[in-house]
């Protein structure tokens, strides 16, 4: 049976962290790098790899990611040893841009599944508010909404796509998301 690595994609405050975290195990996770700054909260070398725009530059050069991308202002990327180490002993997930979604998919095929996390604009700012996000910050997550809304559409291509909404209790996501994720494994293994 092959791994599956399930990639969360959505609008910022849908609460993919969250449920990533509360669904998997955290040796799961990808760990990503990014430019961006730490949150309140996160750790280096476990919720990401922070790194400078320099050292990312040079991963780019070094041809070391699967998949990068640009979101905001700031650099994002999984390497390619990363993500072939993670599937070849378990699942894994991590959560991505549907760029970065589609970059993957085009490379390790139905290996890699999207959820995606639906959530109202108003709900996504009484989110990013609750997260102390900077005006300017704020802004433009606010301005990429559609955008990520307009992703979705195109994963309607994908069989195995699953679709969440995220405005209901993270318990009741969690539960539909293990029961989805058990269903598929199950027609996987036929």
């Amino acid at each position: 049976m092959k791994n599956h690595c399930y990639i969360f994609i959505g609008p910022s405050g849908s609460g993919k962290t969250t449920l990533a975290s509360h669904v998997f195990s955290e040796n799961q996770k990808i760990i990503s790098y990014t430019t961006r700054p730490i949150r309140k909260g996160e750790q280096n070398q476990k919720d990401y790899y922070f790194v400078s725009n320099e050292q990312f530059e040079q991963m780019i050069q070094a041809d070391s990611f699967a998949e990068y991308d640009i979101y905001g202002d700031f650099y994002y990327g999984v390497t390619k040893e990363t993500l072939e180490e993670k599937l070849a002993t378990d699942n894994c997930y991590d959560v991505l841009t549907s760029t970065g979604f589609w970059t993957l998919y085009k490379k390790y095929g139905q290996q890699i599944v999207p959820i995606f996390l639906t959530i109202s604009k108003k709900t996504m700012i009484e989110r990013l508010h609750i997260r102390n996000e900077k005006k300017a910050e704020l802004d433009k997550r606010i301005a990429l909404f559609e955008e990520d809304l307009k992703n979705k559409k195109d994963l309607l291509t994908i069989p195995a796509a699953i679709f969440l909404d995220a405005e209901k209790p993270l318990n009741e996501l969690k539960t539909t998301l293990l029961s989805t994720i058990d269903t598929q494994q199950k027609e996987t293994r036929r």
